[in-house]
């Protein structure tokens, strides 16, 4: 099992990696790239949209699954903060924004893969229009667990 924690930032993307010990059968890296959204219009009428990326390299034939936490909110609606000031989001495992990246809990969907060299995973975040937010940074810390 691979934990990484991603930063969803409104104007900032940070990234922390962890890796564990590997199985004496395969040994995998994993790395990620935070969804950033930028700055968010609220007055906008269409979503603000962005993506980041799982990246998962093995070094022999491995079948993994990557399952995302729900952060600070719900799979039903992630929240990101500033303060007090909360801003919905959600994660998505494709561009057509239908199923909800989670833990395959509940009506949560999770990314199956396999490898033996390097396999990228989009993640597609979506923060829906016309919410009235305060001016500021809003983040929220998602982990991402890989099991193999």
């Amino acid at each position: 099992m691979r934990r990484i924690g991603v930063k969803q930032l409104v104007y900032a993307t940070a990234l922390a990696l962890w890796l564990g010990n590997s199985s004496a059968l395969a040994s995998c890296l994993v790395s990620a790239q935070g969804v950033s959204f930028g700055s968010y219009d609220s007055l906008a009428s269409a979503p603000t949209e962005s993506t980041g990326v799982v990246e998962v390299s093995c070094d022999a034939q491995t079948s993994y699954s990557i399952l995302l936490s729900a952060g600070s909110g719900a799979y039903s609606e992630r929240k990101m903060f500033n303060a007090e000031h909360a801003l919905s989001y959600n994660l998505y495992t494709s561009p057509t924004y239908s199923f909800i990246w989670g833990d395959g809990s509940g009506a949560t969907a999770l990314v199956n893969g396999m490898t033996s060299t390097t396999q990228l995973h989009d993640i597609y975040g979506r923060v829906p229009a016309g919410q009235e937010v305060a001016v500021g940074v809003y983040s929220d810390t998602i982990m991402v667990t890989i099991e193999f």
